[in-house]
């Protein structure tokens, strides 16, 4: 599904070296490290925000190192969730298939049933401003997931959410998955990510120093944030 080759980004000072790593179709896997370990860099190279210095991005035995990024077939929730606040919900999750030129009827109607899917239809009408820290999250991966992606790119999802809030959300994710869904998530919260988890990679300083399932991670930790690992 995913193959990240010989990744080489910067960002200023900071350098992300030689990354390598793969994620299988199905997958739910873990970028886990702490704040500034180039996580979210490597998730935005993979989208085509962050330019790549070197190596490659293979999506679907496709090269999309060099795609823009409406033809990269990943979807990215950005932490900030990125929604346009003089827009409704509706024209929030509609943006991406107006702009692929889809007529309004059929964007309705995969609006709707986008909305219906994750429990949102009751805010339809209303703006950004007026929405919970939980139906915005959904807002925001409504309308990422009416793209259908063949990968979902999730940058800090749960941050912002008070203990119910991320519970449900970790819920809806693992539903999402269960369908089928291919995700890769980044956090430096490792509280959520053994009961999600098919794979992990923990990151630091730029550099991936351990990958494996959430057992093999936790029975053989390499890193002080490995060994708080709870599975």
């Amino acid at each position: 599904m995913l193959y990240v080759k010989n990744l080489n980004l910067q960002a200023g000072d900071f350098k992300v070296p030689d990354t390598s790593f793969d994620v299988k179709k199905g997958e739910y896997y873990f970028l886990l490290g702490e704040s500034g370990s180039g996580k979210s860099l490597i998730l935005e190279a993979i989208a085509g925000i962050q330019k790549i210095k070197s190596g490659e991005v293979w999506v679907n035995n496709l090269n999309i190192t060099h795609l823009p990024m409406h033809q990269r077939r990943v979807g990215l929730v950005f932490q900030s969730l990125a929604l346009f606040p003089h827009l409704t919900v509706m024209d929030n999750i509609a943006f991406p298939l107006q702009r692929r030129g889809i007529k309004w009827p059929q964007v309705e109607k995969e609006v709707v049933q986008m909305a219906q899917r994750l429990s949102i239809a009751h805010v339809l009408k209303r703006k950004p401003g007026t929405l919970s820290g939980g139906e915005h999250q959904r807002v925001a991966l409504a309308r990422t997931l009416i793209m259908k992606p063949d990968m979902l790119l999730l940058d800090e999802p749960l941050s912002s959410l008070d203990i119910l809030l991320k519970e449900e959300m970790v819920e809806l994710l693992r539903e999402l998955h269960q369908q089928g869904q291919t995700i890769l998530h980044v956090t430096h919260d490792y509280r959520v990510v053994g009961s999600l988890a098919n794979r992990i990679s923990i990151i630091q300083k730029g550099i991936l120093l351990q990958t494996g399932t959430p057992q093999e991670i936790a029975s053989n930790p390499k890193c002080k944030l490995a060994s708080r690992l709870v599975v």
